[in-house]
């Protein structure tokens, strides 16, 4: 995972290392509070670390070999997701965009869910807002935008199921909206 935590560093990505999947190499203390394998931050003050020096990516890997990559969203890092799961999601999704959502960059939820990535504008904020199935017999089946003091993790990061994030639209392609 380092060398593609390095490859986001060349982009100029605010990267973060987020706890592992299976929580390998947790301290005992992460293991009794976290709720999230494989997505909680594991630096202090990460909404605001910007975009880390190659020395410090480094060291995080050295420290938490089995970690995963995260990206600070949010009107520090300019960027926002649409976090998009289950079939309420997508239709959510598809009602809000009136099928004209934007090309830009993409990646695939191993739980089936769909990650898009966008630009905001500099100094503008963006809330973390949710949309939920009414029905509460679907689990995990929302459409959440997530920006301002979120962050969201990147392929090829390992999902607690042992499935991986996978881009469809990567950094490579031109066109982050």
């Amino acid at each position: 995972m380092l060398n593609e935590a390095l490859q986001y560093l060349q982009l100029q990505f605010p990267i973060i290392p987020l706890c592992s999947h299976d929580h390998s190499c947790m301290s005992r203390i992460h293991l009794s509070t976290c709720k999230s394998p494989g997505k909680r931050p594991l630096i202090k003050n990460w909404q605001d670390a910007g975009i880390p020096s190659e020395q410090q990516v480094k060291d995080w890997f050295r420290r938490w070999p089995t970690a995963n990559i995260g990206i600070i969203l949010g009107i520090s890092s300019g960027l926002v997701a649409l976090d998009v799961d289950g079939p309420f999601g997508f239709a959510k999704l598809e009602e809000l965009a009136g099928g004209n959502l934007p090309e830009t960059w993409q990646f695939s939820t191993p739980g089936g869910g769909m990650r898009y990535l966008f630009s905001i504008p500099p100094g503008i904020g963006c809330p973390k807002f949710t949309f939920r199935d009414p029905d509460t017999s679907h689990q995990h089946s929302e459409l959440a935008i997530l920006g301002d003091g979120s962050c969201t993790v990147l392929p090829p990061s390992l999902h607690r199921n042992g499935g991986t994030y996978a881009w469809i639209k990567s950094p490579e392609w031109p066109g982050l909206q």
